[in-house]
């Protein structure tokens, strides 16, 4: 394949995953928007399709869904300023399936978030080495966790999916092996990431790492999940366990949703909290939307996303999704060898 097709190859791989509209222009990698409103204390199990309904009287653009296995919140984007002024009259303080629900602008919001300096977070988590599957004779023999002798002013707790004890045994749970973790610590130096999924008001993220191998996966991987996708027989609620591989149905931007494979993170009475391997991060979906995926050959390829840490700064309220980031990788982070620092090209 030449450099040429390679390149038009995967531009239309990574467009089928990235927002349809992405940001022009920025201040530094991110780009505020003044008719996007945030709606908090939503259900769980409420649907994108269900917000923009609720708020169809405003000329909805956009709907994204921001969710953990125990808060959902929006961000939705109008067509005018206006309309977010009319939207925040007039729904602020509404109830939804017995929820009274916030809506506010997201710049405002933000603006009213205490300075990091007074928001004390809790220390990162100390990894033993022996987690992360190393077996180096120049590690300190007196030793038993990674640490740093660098101390920050503020510190952010390592998200749970990112630690290595959640990774390790979701690893062997689904592919048998480790080494996917341990290759990650290869990546130096330039790199484009397509992110997917971000914690706000952290550094943490997920993204692809776009490379022509990444770009190969993906097509093989999705070409072969969509041929069997409608022949799956959904599983039982009876045979949904806290460790069960599976698949998904998993939204990936304003393109709408495809099929992924997923872990069961827990169960909760009708519904299943999934970690999709592919794209890091959690969803909550009912236990009857799950498809059986258990043959070891659609778990060959390892996951598509992995972990990164911006070297500086953290990411804003909303979550960023689908964004194409340029810029540098570092090297590990100094707490979780297989998190890599990352820093944006500014401009």
């Amino acid at each position: 394949m030449s450099s040429h097709g390679s390149k038009k190859n995967n531009s239309q791989t990574w467009k089928k995953l990235r927002h349809a509209n992405p940001p022009k222009a920025a201040t530094g990698p991110f780009r505020k928007k003044q008719t996007e409103v945030f709606i908090g204390n939503l259900p769980v199990d409420i649907k994108e399709e269900e917000v923009g309904h609720l708020f169809k009287d405003f000329d909805v653009k956009s709907v994204k869904k921001c969710q953990t296995a125990f808060k959902s919140f929006c961000f939705v984007e109008l067509a005018s300023a206006e309309m977010v002024q009319s939207a925040i009259q007039q729904l602020n303080g509404s109830l939804v399936s017995g929820r009274r629900i916030s809506v506010a602008i997201s710049e405002a919001r933000k603006a009213q978030e205490p300075p990091k300096t007074v928001t004390k977070m809790p220390d990162l988590e100390l990894v033993p080495y022996k987690e992360l599957g190393w077996n180096c004779k120049s590690l300190p023999k007196g030793g038993s966790q990674i640490s740093s002798p660098i101390k920050h002013a503020v510190r952010y707790a390592v998200p749970m999916e990112m630690r290595s004890s959640f990774l390790l045994h979701m690893l062997r749970d689904c592919f048998k092996n480790v080494t996917w973790l341990l290759s990650i610590t290869k990546v130096l130096g330039k790199a484009g990431l397509l992110v997917m999924d971000s914690i706000p008001q952290t550094p943490y993220f997920w993204a692809i790492h776009l490379t022509e191998e990444c770009h190969q996966n993906m097509q093989k991987l999705f070409a072969a999940l969509a041929e069997v996708e409608s022949e799956l027989p959904f599983l039982a609620s009876q045979d949904i366990q806290r460790g069960t591989r599976c698949l998904a149905e998993c939204i990936v931007g304003d393109e709408g949703s495809a099929w992924n494979r997923c872990w069961v993170l827990d169960k909760v009475e009708n519904l299943a909290v999934v970690f999709f391997v592919d794209f890091g991060h959690s969803h909550t979906v009912p236990l009857h939307a799950l498809r059986k995926l258990d043959k070891d050959e659609f778990w060959a390829i390892s996951p598509l996303a992995q972990p990164f840490m911006l070297q500086e700064g953290v990411f804003p309220p909303q979550v960023m999704m689908r964004q194409i980031l340029e810029g540098e990788v570092f090297g590990p982070s100094p707490r979780e060898a297989h998190i890599l620092m990352f820093a944006p090209k500014v401009g």
